[in-house]
């Protein structure tokens, strides 16, 4: 399995050559990061080139996707996102879907799949992922459109482009009550990048109130080789550490 390291999580206030060094010395070598740093592209470019450390996705600068008329709006950063994907050698973006706008839900799944359709040959001509991410809305999110991992997957159905795929995160889940591994299993080719942190907390404690053993197990069987991205905040760099050992078994 490979294991994605998010860097504002995980190395926060570090600068991004000493971040990836110690990624590279914790025996990683894949990280992600949300939106990037205005200015500091060119720094990061340079540190990923040092470290031989890879990019495995970033966030563009706008996420509304249920709103139509924020379309044009969303390809102008889709475009600038994915001239950076070229420069950084990143095979994905993650973008989220935007607040429930209170219209009807079927013209808002309607607008997210309208707008996916329209930018899937700008992604396809550019050889980048866009990665669609539900998010809970009982504790993180209040508000969010997007929150079943079910209608996620209908979304990525009704698109039906390679260039289009779901980032399936455990976390956010596993707080709205679903079954994972049941979802997770049989529409296993529509996921492109997984997220993972404790239940409740964010933390580092991945093997405490949800236990990530199994899903590892199930991944590992299934021969997956998608990024499995730490979107988690430990409590201490010692935390860090031993939660990277616990991993052990299942990096490859």
């Amino acid at each position: 399995m490979r294991f994605s390291l998010n860097l504002p999580c995980l190395y926060s206030g570090k600068n991004w050559e000493d971040a990836l060094g110690e990624v590279r010395s914790a025996g990683f070598d894949t990280v992600e990061c949300w939106t990037l740093p205005k200015g500091g592209e060119e720094a990061f470019a340079a540190a990923l080139e040092k470290t031989g450390v890879r990019l495995s996705a970033f966030c563009p600068d706008f996420f509304i996707l249920n709103d139509a008329a924020r379309h044009d709006e969303y390809e102008e950063n889709l475009r600038r996102a994915l001239q950076w994907a070229k420069k950084l050698h990143c095979p994905a973006l993650i973008t989220q879907v935007g607040a429930d706008t209170g219209a009807p839900r079927e013209q808002q799944h309607a607008a997210i799949v309208a707008g996916l359709r329209r930018f899937a040959p700008l992604l396809k001509e550019a050889g980048v992922t866009l990665l669609v991410e539900p998010l809970n809305d009982v504790k993180d999110h209040k508000g969010y459109y997007l929150t079943s991992s079910e209608e996620g997957f209908e979304i990525i159905r009704e698109v039906n482009s390679p260039n289009v795929r779901l980032l399936f995160d455990v976390y956010h889940q596993v707080h709205m009550g679903e079954d994972v591994l049941a979802q997770i299993l049989p529409n296993l080719s529509l996921v492109g990048h997984f997220h993972i942190a404790a239940h409740p907390d964010r933390d580092e404690k991945i093997f405490t109130n949800f236990n990530y053993a199994p899903l590892f197990n199930a991944l590992q069987a299934a021969a997956c080789t998608l990024p499995l991205g730490l979107e988690l905040r430990p409590e201490s760099e010692a935390a860090r550490d031993a939660m990277y050992e616990a991993l052990r078994p299942w990096r490859g």
